[in-house]
């Protein structure tokens, strides 16, 4: 099973593809770590991104829960089911702003090669970046309206826990 989880900022894709790495075993792929450098977050080049990407989906041909929503990245990893998680902009403007908070604890400390490397945008917080967050949020909704029009797998809205069991249900389906 090869499942993409998409969304905006903040929506509860990596603990939604936690989830289901848990459940089913699935190889979990955070889309950030493939377009972002893990020393500084800095992005990494275009063909630098689409290469890990590839050497990921070569090593893992059939099996595993892949999230993020960096457009290039979603095009590429043609998916079995589609997970769309839709979450209410203040509760992403909440998440988002509280790992402002929890970041901080990470300033003036070297941060471990273990952490995911979202732990970098976060350092520092500012009115602007959840601002740039939430603006960032609109646009990838806006996107991934248009990305919708050109999938061909079922999409699955979630948008909290109660949808989790059509999506097990739906996966075990696919197996069968």
């Amino acid at each position: 099973m090869k499942i993409l989880i998409i969304g905006a900022l903040g929506a509860g894709k990596s603990t939604l593809a936690y989830k289901i790495n848990k459940e089913w075993g699935l190889t979990r792929l955070n889309l950030d770590e493939i377009a972002r450098c893990k020393e500084d977050g800095s992005f990494r080049s275009k063909e630098e991104y689409l290469k890990l990407l590839q050497q990921f989906l070569s090593a893992h041909p059939d099996n595993w829960v892949a999230e993020g929503s960096h457009p290039d990245l979603i095009r590429n990893v043609n998916p079995n089911i589609i997970i769309y998680v839709t979450t209410n902009r203040l509760i992403r403007l909440f998440r988002f702003t509280f790992r402002f908070i929890k970041a901080k604890k990470l300033i003036g400390k070297n941060i471990s090669p273990d952490l995911p490397v979202q732990a970098y945008h976060y350092r520092k917080l500012s009115l602007k970046k959840i601002r740039d967050y939430d603006v960032s949020g609109i646009e990838i909704i806006n996107d991934l309206k248009e990305f919708f029009k050109t999938v061909k797998v079922p999409i699955i809205k979630y948008k909290n826990e109660k949808d989790l069991k059509d999506i097990l249900q739906l996966m075990e389906n696919k197996n069968d």
